[in-house]
Parts: C-alpha cells; sequence; structure tokens
C-alpha cells in the first residue's frame, strides 16, 4: 500500500483531489433551513474536501522534503494578518463570529498554499480547468432538469419551481459559477491543447459552453449577465488570433453559444429590464422604487462606516448596528425603498469589510487584489487579462451579493484560480526538518482532516435534528439536543428552544419562564435582532409585568421593521392590552409567577413561524 502511494505523481494526486472536490463533493444535499454557512447542505461537504486537499499537501510535502510557495505569499496572507490585529484591537465584536470567520479565511489561504504542493505544469493547470467545466456540465445538467421536471426531486433536493439554481439553492450563485465556466471554456479554446483535440475534450468544451451560456440567460441575473459580456469581450480582445487558428472549433461555440441566448431570451429580457432600476433614483440620492434597494443599503453601510472608519465596528456587528443606522435613515427618507426584514450582509463585500473591520480590513483585501493583479500582468498583458477575465464573475458577485457565505464553491473555485495566476512565480525551498518534527506534522495532518470530517458529519446531524423538530412542529425540543452541542447550529438551536420553552407557557397562560427568557433574548437580540424575536420578548415582558418594556420592545422592532405586518399587528393588540382597551384576563402570580398578561397578549404573536424568517433576497 505505501509503496502504491509513494508511486502516485504529486500531479495526479493533486487533479484527482481537485476533481473530488468540484464534483461529487459539491453534490450533496439534505433538507435545510438555508441561510449561510454550514446551513447550506453542500458547504459541509466541500470544506470536507478542501481540508482532505490541505492534509494531502503537507503529506506530500514531507515525503517530498520540498516546500513549495508564491514569491507574493506574504502580501497573500495581508488579510488573515488583518483579521488577527483586529480581534486584538477591536473590543465589541462577537468571539464566535470572529473565529469562524478567521477559520474561513485562514482555511482558503491553508488551501491556496496546499495548491503549490502539488507542483502543477501549465498543462496541469488546464487540466484542472477541465475539472471545472465538468462540473459546470453537471450543475448545467441539474438546472435543466430543475427547468423541465420542476416537481421531481433530484438527488432529494426541494422543488425548483423551474428556477435553475442547481445545489446552490440560489440562481444568481449559480449564474456567477456558470459565468466562470464559461470564461475558462472560452480560455482553453485559446490554448493549444485545442489546437488537435480530442473527441472527449470537444465535447466538454461545447457542452460546458452551451450549458454554462444557457443558464446565465435563461436565470436573469445582471451580475451573471454583466461579468459574462465583460469577460468574454476581454478574452476575445486578446486570444482572436489564437481563436482564428482554431476556426472550426470557434465556429461551432460561437453556435451553441448562439443557440443558448436563443433558448435563454426570456430571461436576457429579465436582466435587461432590470439594469434600468440600478441608478434610479431622487433628487437626494434616495432609490424610492424598483429593484434598486442596493443604493440605499450602501448608503447606509457607508454612514456606519464613518462612525468607526479605522478598525470597524467589530466582526459579527454588522447586523446590530446597520440596522441601528437603517432607523435614522427611514426618519430622514421615509420612502427609502429597502428590503423589509432582516439584512446580515449589505449585498458588497468591501462594504461589509468596511462596517465591521474598518480600513485594516479592507486594506488587507486590497493588498492581495493587487496583487493578483501584478501577478497576472507579470505574464504578459494577454494573458494577465485572460487570467483577469476569469476572476470577473466571482470578484463583480461579492460586489452586489454574498456569494462566499452562502456557498463555498465560489470561494475554493476563486482561489484555485487565484492559483494558476500565482502558480508563474512559484518559489521551492529544501524542506529541512528532523524526523520528530515531520512526524508531528505528519499526524497533525491526518487528524486535522479525521476531526473536521467528525465535526462535519456531527453538523449534518445538527442540522437534520433542527429540520426534524421544525417538521414535528416544535412539539419535542429533545430533538434539538445535537444542534445544541454543535459550534455552527448552537445559536440557532437555542433560538428554537427558548421560544418553544415561551409560548408553551404563554399558551398555557403561564409565565415562569418568560424572567429567564428575558435574560436570554435581551442580549441575543442585540446582536442578532430576528424580527419574530421582538415580538416573543414583549410577549415575555408582558408575563412578566413589564408593560413599558414589553411596549418598548415592540416599538424598536417597529422602527427597525416597518413593513412587516406581523410585527405592527402584534405592536397594535400589545398597545390595547396595555392601554385597557380589551378587558384582560390576568394570570394570578402565585399561579404564573407574573401579572398583567391576557387573552390578547397571547394572541400577539401566537402565529409565529417555526423556522428562520428567511431575508428577502435583494435581486
Amino acid at each position: 500500500m505505501s509503496n502504491t502511494l509513494s508511486r502516485i505523481e504529486p500531479q495526479q494526486a493533486g487533479l484527482w483531489l481537485l476533481g473530488i472536490l468540484f464534483i461529487p463533493a459539491t453534490l450533496f444535499f439534505q433538507p435545510n433551513l438555508g441561510g449561510e454557512g454550514m446551513s447550506i447542505s453542500h458547504n459541509i461537504t466541500v470544506w470536507v474536501a478542501a481540508v482532505l486537499v490541505i492534509s494531502c499537501a503537507t503529506l506530500l510535502m514531507l515525503r517530498e522534503k520540498q516546500f513549495s510557495y508564491p514569491r507574493l505569499w506574504l502580501a497573500m496572507a495581508a488579510l488573515p494578518i488583518g483579521m488577527i490585529i483586529l480581534g486584538f484591537i477591536v473590543e465589541n465584536f462577537l468571539p464566535t463570529a470572529w473565529l469562524f470567520r478567521q477559520l474561513y479565511i485562514l482555511g482558503g489561504f491553508m488551501f491556496l498554499i496546499a495548491l503549490f504542493q502539488f507542483r502543477f505544469s501549465s498543462r496541469d493547470a488546464e487540466r484542472g480547468l477541465i475539472i471545472i467545466l465538468i462540473a459546470g456540465i453537471v450543475h448545467g445538467l441539474y438546472g435543466v432538469s430543475q427547468i423541465l421536471w420542476p416537481s421531481i426531486l433530484p438527488l432529494v433536493i426541494t422543488p425548483s419551481k423551474g428556477i435553475p439554481y442547481s445545489i446552490f439553492q440560489q440562481i444568481n450563485i449559480h449564474a456567477s459559477f456558470q459565468a466562470t465556466v464559461l470564461m475558462a471554456g472560452l480560455f482553453l479554446l485559446s490554448r493549444p491543447l485545442a489546437l488537435k483535440p480530442r473527441p472527449i475534450l470537444i465535447l466538454v468544451l461545447l457542452a460546458s459552453i452551451f450549458l454554462s451560456c444557457f443558464i446565465v440567460a435563461f436565470s436573469g441575473s445582471r451580475t451573471g449577465l454583466l461579468s459574462a459580456i465583460a469577460g468574454g469581450v476581454i478574452l476575445l480582445f486578446c486570444n482572436w488570433r489564437s481563436f482564428l487558428q482554431r476556426k472550426p472549433l470557434v465556429i461551432a461555440a460561437a453556435i451553441a453559444i448562439a443557440a443558448a441566448l436563443f433558448m435563454g431570451q426570456q430571461g436576457i429580457h429579465n436582466s435587461t429590464a432590470k439594469l434600468g432600476d440600478l441608478a434610479r433614483t431622487n433628487n437626494e440620492g434616495v432609490a424610492n422604487s424598483g429593484s434598486n434597494s442596493r443604493i440605499n443599503i450602501y448608503k447606509i453601510a457607508y454612514e456606519v462606516f464613518k462612525q468607526q472608519p479605522l478598525s470597524g465596528h467589530g466582526i459579527g456587528s454588522f447586523q446590530k448596528v446597520w440596522l441601528d443606522q437603517k432607523v435614522d435613515y427611514l426618519q430622514r427618507f421615509p420612502d427609502a425603498n429597502l428590503p423589509p426584514d432582516r439584512l446580515s450582509h449589505p449585498h458588497n463585500e468591501l462594504m461589509f469589510w468596511l462596517v465591521e473591520g474598518g480600513v485594516i480590513a479592507v486594506a488587507g483585501i486590497l493588498i492581495s487584489v493587487i496583487t493578483v493583479i501584478y501577478a497576472a500582468f507579470s505574464c504578459g498583458w494577454r494573458r494577465g487579462l485572460s487570467y483577469i477575465a476569469m476572476l470577473i464573475p466571482i470578484g463583480l458577485h461579492t460586489q452586489v451579493e454574498l456569494p462566499f457565505y452562502i456557498s463555498n464553491i465560489p470561494w475554493f473555485l476563486m482561489l484555485f484560480l487565484i492559483f494558476i495566476v500565482l502558480r508563474h512565480s512559484r518559489a521551492t525551498k529544501p524542506l529541512g526538518l528532523s524526523r520528530s518534527a515531520e512526524l508531528t506534522c505528519g499526524i497533525s495532518a491526518v487528524a486535522l482532516f479525521l476531526g473536521v470530517t467528525v465535526v462535519m458529519f456531527q453538523t449534518v446531524q445538527a442540522n437534520n435534528s433542527i429540520i426534524r423538530f421544525l417538521q414535528g412542529r416544535m412539539t419535542e425540543p429533545a430533538l434539538l439536543q445535537p444542534a445544541l452541542s454543535n459550534p455552527f447550529f448552537r445559536d440557532d438551536a437555542e433560538l428554537y428552544f427558548m421560544r418553544t420553552l415561551l409560548l408553551r407557557q404563554l399558551n398555557a397562560r403561564q409565565g415562569q419562564f418568560a424572567p429567564q427568557f428575558i435574560q436570554w433574548a435581551t442580549p441575543y437580540i442585540e446582536y442578532t435582532p430576528i424580527p419574530q424575536l421582538y415580538i416573543d420578548l414583549s410577549r415575555a415582558y408582558l408575563a412578566s409585568g413589564e408593560q413599558q418594556k414589553a411596549l418598548k420592545t415592540i416599538e424598536d422592532g417597529q422602527v427597525r421593521y416597518p413593513k412587516i405586518n406581523t410585527l405592527n399587528e402584534s405592536a397594535r393588540l400589545i398597545k390595547q392590552v396595555i392601554t385597557g382597551a380589551p378587558q384582560p384576563e390576568t394570570i394570578s402570580p402565585s399561579a404564573s409567577g407574573a401579572t398583567g398578561t391576557s387573552r390578547e397578549a397571547s394572541a400577539a404573536a401566537s402565529a409565529a413561524a417555526p423556522a428562520r424568517l428567511p431575508e428577502t433576497p435583494v435581486q
């Protein structure tokens, strides 16, 4: 066995690992709550596959006794270094959010360095791009099946309602992924391997170009369409001479693109129709209608940034500080067009980091971006622009949405494309470690993979426990135990658990649990201002006899979410109870431990949905 492993070439091992990462690992699905992070099923298996790449690269480095790295590694480490600095100088941050954000970024940096240990040649890098094309075909066919048979359950995924989001659960992310696949296909058309391609390569190229172009067109995604056009024009400008040398294949690709655009023309029409809303504002620069709420989101985020420009408000603080500023913004511009529900991200990565990390965090990002651009143009302007064209779809998407948080596939895809750029400046050093150090590193690499796999397996169980709890109409809190012991789902599970106990007692006209709920919910709602939680906390205050706090809490919810009907209706009922408009049926202190509650107070939020209130997507 060991002899077999020792004969495996580094390049061969690397390509197999990339194949696992971008194809089977991306197809895992289980019913989930949606949202971000590990709540999206495929992120779990994608991270397992990414850690497998890191661990295998470490073992390979020890076997070869060589360490490869990009010469510009320090500049690429600017963002994780900035994150560490922020942890020391900013007091107001959520430690758990900071830890997971740091692990996310450090994991990505380690993945990037790990790719260098496989010592890919130019041809190997192109084979890696072919793997991306195959992944695009798989997800493209998945999306087509969701269009043609929206009521079926492929891979146990929920019905798509005719939207080709594949496994991504968000159509715009799938569109940007396919736009990247399209750029990779056009780039490979200009490479030497396309001069005399094998039939299987021709099939992969044409199929990926057709499917990726069709998904981008059909999706109606403005970002996907604009990035595909921009990247395609750049690649055509840089490589037109190479394309002329491959006329038959290029003509076939052009026919595939034309057919895809024709079949997806309705989506293109929808995309172009929405483009007119992007810059539509009144005389004060405020967007009042249409699909341009991002203008107001960005303006509020910029106002928050100016309050703490150097170090930001702290990792995990965005929801709190943005919503606080939203209240002030709506007082000045009451007709401003804004999403009605909770917003956990400003739909712009730079704005997000400006709010939470200030200039320090954004400086790290900009240093890394400038480094990649410099490394790309160091390869010559034609190849450099071609590399940048492949990075445009994901890069542009980060400025209008939150792709890295909803799906980790764009994160590792972008890192692989950055590796292709930095590979040209690779340096290698002999690895002079003692036997004990080598043994420690090897054991650590294996333990890392096994540990992450165990944690992720438990995360699958935790997600399943929450889904079973909700499907059971929140009647068995004991089902939440796996989620309560999981670092990713603990907060969600705790929310459901505490709400269930509160609602049970309120529905039974009891209030003993209300003080405990208040003690838990008061700090929780400060950084996670879920609309439903304002209703629950107000009811808990009523059950405890603290009517003024109940009124203030529900009014705080109203000013933050003025367009949510359940909040407004609950506020009306609670105000009726406090003012004595209906005759309350009080619960005696001896029976409930609280006074001043009523049937109306219980009705104020009894129709609360059990699942997490989803954010309204900004289209």
